[in-house]
């Protein structure tokens, strides 16, 4: 196998027909289930691979190196024919075609170019050429065999060699419609530029130092499907096609030993062992083509199949690898992430070329025994079993579909937390010495229990854990080698995330007694918990006590989320809030009663704050010390009322509300359940709302919803509905105008500002429950005078639009605060004003 080959060498030196017996070669042949030339082909894609091919060609051509240049390899099957005098040999091509038709136009170009057509090396040369023979179309095959036949001059015209060949007696004019044969001549009209560039006339002896291995694979029994699976993929050179050759050329060219180092090829009771490259090499088109044949419409979307699973390998190793000089947050816009799998993703049929993965490559070589180990493991455990461990896998233990090839099937959805699942599977299998199914169940088992329980709403989260997950597998291997079992290695990490906190709490258990991983399982199954089972687990529990409040907790919650039993007067949503008593928690947080795809909800009860430690206590508690449902329900209330109004200290940071503002909006979160009616009435099964900071009020938002918007921190709503039933005022915008009798029954104006207006004689005087608990009282005056008058008469501020501001210094809390001061001022001017309407009539 050490033995490389020139194009002449072909068809004079022995080959290896099988272990035991070589063969001399009478032709080769491109056959009919081969795709059509396309190095010649002017996409872009093509363009790129015919330029650099031919530049590393002529720029080797033009040195003094004495070493060859390695065109990796070559293979197919040997086909032999018994003939009336003996046994002729035909080498069919399954891999190498568009090297070596390439090849094959360069001796021909460069032998035209230099040899005359009686030099005895031409005459040996063109028996070669020859017997190299295109059977994917007859046209293809006719033309090579004349352009074989014929010696055309090339030097000292200018025209290039495709017009010279057009032109030739011999081409027909049906041979343009063939593309096999187009890109023939756009390649030698390639050829001839650089060799008119490279200047010297002696290249002839040199290109026999282009070379490259032989391999026949009929010697290996591999099966000749391999030419359904490799070649109906369509007829342009694939992006997977390129990328490939790329991949193979820097293995089989690395300068160092690493994979030059013997392997065993592919199966080992034939003494077939070979250097690494050349086992990648071979593997990479005639073992795992399986895995990805495999899918409903591999035929069509082969090469992506394949081409996506490499992207995607190399993206989750890259995340790996740049930890220390990447941040979680960075990632988003990271341009090598973006060329190695953003780009690669959505723009599938384009090929942006090696760089970025040899950059990688050439820190990391030892990736490649890694893809190797990977690519081996899902062809025995996924492809050949019939359990098939890995596709079971990619679906949780909880989800009755049970199964997702969405890593050799481009037409399943990619997301990123589907990339985090792959990647957690790629380091179990690189970090293991071996694949040992049950250590593999349970592996996945805590990694579909995290990523549930995490929200991945991005590249910082979806890095973090891919990076979490290839730490966590490798520290547990080290740990295994040592003789622990998985769950003691397990429990001997630590973690900042809440999720990976709850298994290593799991593992720990499971560690002093192996009954815990059957509770934990089954818990685990509930269709909302989804494996968050520790939110109500307490370190002092027995097995009996916890299987007890796991009872109780499986009936507070179902599929939808809060269990409609716990929706009746909202009674554990305000729980959870009453404990959740401090701004710094509260601001920006998302409340909801809804299993919904944010996870919401398991965030109130997993959150690392202290407001989500007093959830989980109190749950806890609640849990422990009741019998039933009932018994449940009043605790809960009884943690409402105790809750409800209570903060914890504001600091005064810029951005923090009064400790009033924050124990109004607690109290309404708490106590008014008619807000959460509200909230959810006509809404989606993914309903939820967040609590935020809006120019000095404490706001809720159902988002996607701009129209409600409600502020927690003030009754003004409540005042400005007295003030109207009293003072004859009514909304200023139609729209609060409108709703008012449909949402009074809440208390609440939807809005970020509430103004009411009453006309006074032909004034108008407004009253606005503004910003930062501002009241602005003003009077829109009828005309000048009237300004002028209404000016001297509240001491006020006069604009040029014809505004009169009253001056107020009441701010709208609590509305039996202000409301009695506010009345003074209304009253008092709403008598001036009729005062002076009197005036005038008189």
């Amino acid at each position: 196998m050490k033995d490389r080959f020139s194009f002449l060498d072909l068809f004079s030196k022995e080959i290896e027909y099988t272990p035991k017996e070589k063969v001399v070669l009478s032709g080769v042949v491109i056959p009919r289930i081969q795709r059509p030339y396309a190095q010649g082909r002017k996409d872009n894609a093509c363009t790129y691979v015919r330029n650099t091919f031919l530049d590393d060609i002529f720029a080797y051509l033009d040195s003094n190196y004495q070493v060859a240049f390695d065109l990796n390899f070559i293979y197919g099957v040997i086909k032999a024919k018994t003939t009336e005098n003996n046994k002729e040999y035909t080498f069919e091509l399954l891999d190498g075609q568009q090297r070596l038709t390439t090849l094959f136009l360069l001796y021909w170009y460069i032998a035209n170019a230099e040899l005359d057509a009686s030099d005895e090396l031409f005459l040996k040369l063109q028996d070669c050429l020859i017997r190299f023979s295109y059977e994917t179309r007859r046209s293809a095959s006719v033309f090579c065999k004349e352009l074989s036949l014929h010696r055309l001059q090339l030097n000292g015209q200018s025209l290039k060699p495709s017009q010279i060949i057009r032109r030739a007696k011999w081409y027909f004019c049906s041979f343009d419609k063939d593309s096999t044969i187009v890109s023939m001549l756009t390649m030698l009209d390639a050829i001839h530029e650089r060799y008119t560039e490279h200047g010297s006339t002696k290249l002839y002896n040199r290109i026999h130092n282009l070379r490259f291995h032989v391999m026949s694979l009929g010697a290996y029994n591999l099966s000749e499907e391999l030419y359904v699976k490799m070649n109906a993929r369509g007829l342009q050179l694939s992006t997977f096609e390129n990328f490939k050759a790329d991949l193979v050329n820097f293995v089989s060219k690395h300068e160092s030993s690493l994979f030059s180092k013997e392997a065993p090829l592919y199966k080992s009771n034939l003494n077939n062992i070979v250097p690494f490259s050349l086992k990648f090499s071979i593997n990479i088109d005639a073992k795992w083509v399986d895995i990805f044949w495999k899918s409903g419409n591999a035929e069509k979307n082969f090469d992506e199949n394949y081409m996506s699973f490499l992207t995607r390998f190399f993206a989750c190793k890259y995340i790996i690898s740049s930890k220390d000089s990447v941040s979680d947050a960075n990632m988003r816009t990271d341009e090598t992430l973006k060329a190695l799998y953003t780009d690669a993703e959505e723009r599938r049929n384009e090929y942006f070329g090696f760089q970025e993965y040899e950059n990688l490559l050439r820190k990391h070589p030892e990736y490649i025994y890694s893809l190797d180990k990977v690519l081996d493991a899902f062809y025995e455990y996924d492809y050949t079993s019939e359990v098939k461990y890995i596709y079971q896998s990619m679906f949780p233990s909880w989800d009755k579909e049970g199964g997702d090839d969405f890593y050799c099937d481009v037409e399943k959805k990619m997301t990123q937390t589907k990339l985090v699942v792959f990647a957690a599977v790629v380091e179990y299998i690189d970090a293991m010495p071996s694949f040992d199914t049950e250590t593999y169940r349970r592996w996945m088992r805590v990694v579909w229990n995290i990523v549930e329980n995490t929200n991945i709403d991005g590249w910082a989260p979806a890095s973090s854990l891919i990076r979490e997950f290839s730490a966590l597998i490798h520290g547990i291997a080290e740990e295994m080698k040592t003789g622990n079992s998985f769950f003691k290695a397990l429990s001997k990490n630590s973690s900042e995330k809440r999720a990976v906190k709850d298994e290593i709490t799991k593992a720990k258990m499971i560690d002093l007694d192996a009954s815990w991983e059957k509770v934990w399982e089954e818990t685990e199954l509930h269709p909302f918990f989804k494996g968050l089972v520790t939110f109500f687990y307490d370190s002092s529990m027995s097995m009996e006590e916890y299987k007890r409040c796991a009872a109780l907790a499986m009936e507070m919650f179902d599929k939808n989320g809060i269990s409609n039993k716990f929706r009746n007067h909202h009674v554990l949503i305000r729980a959870i809030v009453s404990q959740y008593n401090s701004w710094k928690d509260v601001y920006q947080l998302y409340i909801t009663e809804r299993a919904e795809s944010n996870k919401y909800l398991k965030g109130l009860l997993v959150s690392d704050t202290v407001s989500g430690e007093k959830v989980r206590k109190m749950i806890t508690e609640v849990l422990r010390e009741s019998n039933d449902i009932e018994e449940v329900i009043c605790k809960l209330n009884s943690f409402i009322e105790n809750g409800a109004g209570k903060s914890a200290e504001i600091s005064r940071k810029k951005n923090d509300p009064t400790k009033t503002a924050f124990e109004m909006a607690h109290n309404v979160l708490c106590n008014k359940e008619e807000l959460y009616d509200l909230v959810y009435e006509k809404e989606s099964s993914e309903a939820y709302f967040r609590i935020y900071q809006y120019d000095g009020h404490i706001m809720l938002a159902v988002p996607k919803r701009w129209y409600k918007k409600i502020v927690l921190d003030s009754e003004r709503a409540q005042s400005a509905s007295y003030l109207c039933g009293k003072y004859n005022f009514k909304f200023s915008e139609q729209e609060q105008n409108d709703q008012w009798e449909e949402y009074k029954k809440y208390g609440v104006c939807l809005g970020k500002n509430v103004k009411i207006e009453k006309d006074c004689s032909g004034n108008l005087l407004t009253v606005d429950f503004s910003s930062f608990h501002k009241i602005d009282i003003q009077i829109q005056c009828v005309d000048n005078d009237n300004a002028k008058m209404l000016h001297q008469i509240f001491n006020g501020t006069e604009n040029e639009n014809l505004y009169v501001n009253i001056p107020c210094d009441i701010q709208h809390y609590k509305h039996e605060d202000y409301i009695i001061d506010l009345e003074k001022i209304l009253e008092d001017a709403i008598g001036k004003l009729y005062n002076l309407s009197t005036k005038k009539l008189n």
